[in-house]
């Protein structure tokens, strides 16, 4: 594919600009922003540019973000990365709790053809709540070790560890800050899971609720509309605890 070389260096101005802040705005870059809606090529170039390294470029209003792709090793992170982001405590099954609880929270501010989310914020005791629910019903399934496997995702590890949590757990001697972390009960790990949202720019935490960020919001409107990056996952996670949810998928 060969592009014009000045719309190829806006392109490329753009995904380093990226790269090194983390989202382009118009309100910094209005004159890039402008080429970038009136020129079919120079989105062009950016999307084939960002291909090439395994990155999505995902619009929220007035921004571009870039997400890695599903095999990027480069700008994604190792499941080793992850948990060491997590924390101490943090082994495999953690791991994959924390990830269907972002799952969770994604359909709790998303139905599941939603182009925009439907809520601005979740709190956190209705977050608890929801994945509750779900890991219910998850546990109602008759062969949950066949749909693990179906969807190449441990829902059984995920279903044996949450439903060895109590709901809170408090120690005598401990001060109230570290009962509100770890991995010790259903609440320390909903919080762990925001924590992690938001030291990766997701979401973010205010008066017991979640609110997701424009990057995170850009990231899920380029999945719904991507049908190569739509995740069965989250459409099988979206249907646990509805009617018929707890039938084998």
């Amino acid at each position: 594919m060969k592009f014009d070389r000045e719309n190829l260096g806006t392109a490329l101005e753009m995904l380093h600009c990226m790269l090194a802040e983390g989202s382009i705005a118009r309100k910094d870059h209005p004159k890039e922003f402008l080429r970038y809606d009136q020129e079919a090529e120079v989105r062009e170039a950016l999307e084939f540019c960002a291909e090439k390294h395994d990155l999505l470029v995902c619009r929220y209003n007035d921004a571009l973000y870039l997400s890695p792709g599903v095999q990027n090793r480069v700008f994604g992170l190792s499941n080793a990365e992850i948990r060491n982001s997590l924390g101490r405590g943090f082994n495999n099954p953690e791991m994959y709790t924390v990830f269907f609880i972002i799952h969770v929270l994604i359909t709790e501010f998303y139905h599941e053809s939603a182009y925009d989310a439907y809520v601005e914020k979740v709190a956190k005791t209705n977050l608890l709540a929801a994945v509750e629910k779900k890991i219910q019903a998850m546990g109602a399934i008759q062969d949950l070790e066949k749909t693990s496997e179906e969807y190449q995702f441990n829902f059984k590890v995920i279903y044996d560890l949450w439903s060895s949590l109590p709901a809170v757990e408090f120690k005598k001697d401990d001060p109230d800050e570290k009962k509100q972390w770890g991995v010790s009960s259903k609440v320390t790990l909903i919080n762990e899971t925001i924590a992690f949202l938001e030291k990766n720019q997701l979401a973010k935490e205010h008066d017991d609720a979640v609110y997701l960020t424009p990057r995170c919001k850009a990231i899920i409107r380029e999945v719904y509309s991507n049908r190569e990056v739509q995740d069965a996952i989250t459409l099988f996670i979206d249907g646990l605890g509805h009617q018929g949810g707890d039938e084998d998928a």
